[in-house]
């Protein structure tokens, strides 16, 4: 049983820019409107939206067959005090969001919400997939979403040196300082191939393979080996049946990380499969990075256009990586790996095919 994506929407806040698009977008969307204000999170009832516009609200209420798998590697942790004196003004934890969405969806099936750091998302999309594929759904709501980050949080990375002190990411640059972070999410409506065809449904592509993995070596990096990941890409290629992968879209935070991801992908494919990473577009989204990246690889079939590594002028070259630096590339491309890893070693790895 094959998993096809019949819709998705995507948004990611980074700096004063906001970014917004699906398959309706014939392009990259800045849709901040001074007389609307700011788009600044992810709003769960988009799974409504998504639900109403597929014509899958009233026309075919199989309630106990609508699932969500939907997380945040940390919640709304600037709305934990409100949530203490009893003013219930968001949902604050990790699986508000999920919670949420599931009474706009009107999901009476599994509701669960993963944490898995910045694999988090990958984590969700992989766990509804396998909700269709074992016959327990037909319709999945899968993503996540991370609101902007508490000063807290955002002063424990700059302790570890995981921010970018120039304030431009450069992901595989041998300039590489860090991250720079973002807020939004992403969603995407999945359902088994042969429900969507019954309903007439246009398929934006299937997600057919991914693995969830853990390094687990060391709480902020991975060992340095890259085997982890390679067992994590060899394990989602062999649940899609080994498919030809034409691009890559690395996790490529800036950090030294970078490295270890570059060693992994090499020792699995050489250095014939073009990749990029697109955080230095969309910033790192953190737990919430895997949904939107999911959107972009979705946007890349369609266009038979890879999206670039901006800021990428310095490439370490010890690997030979054909990282697609400054300039996208028009290519053929009919499937797409997407990787994420989190601290704690999380790895989630997804494999998407156009047909």
């Amino acid at each position: 049983m094959r998993v096809a994506i019949t819709d998705f929407v995507s948004l990611s806040n980074v700096g004063d820019d906001c970014f917004l698009w699906g398959p309706r977008s014939e392009s990259w969307q800045q849709p901040n409107d001074p007389a609307r204000g700011r788009l600044s999170h992810f709003d769960p009832k988009w799974g409504e939206i998504l639900l109403r516009r597929n014509q899958l609200w009233l026309h075919q209420p199989k309630w106990e067959r609508r699932a969500v798998c939907f997380g945040s590697s940390k919640g709304v942790v600037a709305s934990w005090p409100a949530w203490s004196d009893g003013e219930a003004k968001s949902w604050p934890f990790c699986d508000g969001d999920a919670r949420a969405m599931a009474a706009f969806a009107m999901a009476h099936g599994a509701v669960l919400s993963p944490v898995a750091a910045c694999a988090t998302a990958s984590h969700a999309l992989a766990l509804g997939a396998g909700l269709i594929r074992q016959n327990k759904a037909d319709i999945v709501l899968a993503g996540a979403s991370e609101a902007p980050q508490d000063e807290l949080l955002l002063a424990a990375y700059r302790n570890m040196g995981a921010l970018s002190k120039s304030g431009v990411m450069r992901p595989f640059d041998v300039r590489r300082d860090g991250f720079v972070p973002a807020s939004g999410g992403g969603l995407l409506l999945l359902e088994s191939e042969e429900h969507a065809q019954n309903r007439g449904a246009k398929i934006h592509g299937f997600l057919s393979g991914w693995s969830l993995k853990c390094d687990a070596s060391h709480m902020t990096s991975m060992s340095p080996g890259g085997a982890s990941i390679a067992r994590a890409i060899e394990d989602a290629l062999g649940r899609a049946g080994n498919p030809e992968i034409q691009y890559i879209n690395a996790h490529g935070t800036a950090t030294i990380n970078d490295a270890v991801e570059s060693r992994g992908i090499a020792s699995v494919f050489g250095t014939r499969v073009p990749l990029s990473s697109t955080k230095a577009l969309t910033g790192h989204l953190l737990g919430a990075a895997g949904a939107v990246e999911a959107a972009v690889c979705l946007l890349a079939m369609r266009d038979n256009f890879a999206p670039p590594t901006l800021n990428l002028e310095q490439g370490e070259g010890e690997l030979g990586l054909d990282y697609i630096p400054l300039i996208g590339r028009e290519m053929e491309i009919g499937a797409v790996l997407s990787l994420n890893y989190g601290f704690g070693g999380h790895i989630g790895a997804l494999v998407f095919e156009k047909n």
